[in-house]
């Protein structure tokens, strides 16, 4: 398997694209581990899993407190939970992405004399929906008609006892837009079935679909607008989860 150079990683939070303002991704899955060890274990341990957790940090360049970021992403924020947040190796929809609802909890600025002024951002879960892994099915882009938002995708089916995960971003927005989230069982979509509904966006942000469980035989999935007005600046992910 070859090795990648991040060269392109992405990071939305909520309403905001902070990749450009990033030099440094680092995004963390654990589970707790339990000692479950007894008696007649022959002298081993034995260990189960306990809580799991969700946590990401971020760095890079602060701006001015006037420009659009990050200050003004991040202080205001700080300690509201539940923002939509997404990450990626690359922006390209297709992309392997990784989705939670995330909460900022730590915020450092500034640094030396005469260097770049650096910024980091703590973000850890806040929703018992935890981090799932999916595909980016909406590169971010300008949408201003009703139609396929972004592309295909092959992200699979769900089994019974996982659910159906999506994720939206808004970075501008119009008037208003209602979004769907399709499956077909194949890539031409001939009989789409919309599995979820995201409430419509009307101002910038995230939108969390609510969680549809299995099982769902179809494997292809998209993202289908419904009604727009206006024109809004979008991105979003499709995962399939425990």
């Amino acid at each position: 398997m070859a090795s990648i150079a991040l060269t392109d990683a992405t990071c939305w939070v909520a309403g905001y694209d902070f990749t450009t303002d990033l030099n440094q991704i680092t995004l963390g899955a654990t589970v707790d581990e339990q000692d479950s060890t007894t008696f007649g274990s022959g002298g081993y341990r034995s260990r189960v899993g306990g809580l799991r957790d969700v946590s990401a940090q971020v760095a890079g360049f602060w701006q001015s407190a006037t420009s659009a970021a990050p200050d003004p992403q991040a202080f205001p924020d700080l300690g509201v939970a539940d923002r939509v947040c997404t990450f990626a190796p690359t922006p390209t929809e297709g992309s392997v992405a990784y989705t939670a609802l995330l909460g900022k909890f730590g915020y450092e600025m500034f640094g030396q004399i005469g260097e770049v002024t650096p910024f980091s951002l703590t973000m850890n879960g806040t929703s018992p929906q935890g981090l799932v892994r999916g595909q980016v099915a909406a590169a971010k882009q300008t949408k201003n008609a009703t139609g396929v938002l972004g592309s295909v995708q092959q992200v699979g089916a769900v089994a019974s006892g996982q659910f159906l995960y999506a994720g939206l971003h808004v970075f501008s927005a119009g008037t208003t837009m209602t979004v769907q989230v399709q499956s077909s069982a194949t890539v031409g979509f001939a009989s789409p079935t919309t599995r979820g509904t995201f409430a419509a966006a009307t101002t910038t942000g995230g939108l969390w679909l609510t969680r549809v469980a299995g099982p769902i035989t179809d494997t292809y999935w998209r993202l289908n607008v419904s009604a727009i007005t206006g024109s809004f600046q979008v991105a979003g992910v499709i995962a399939i989860g425990s």
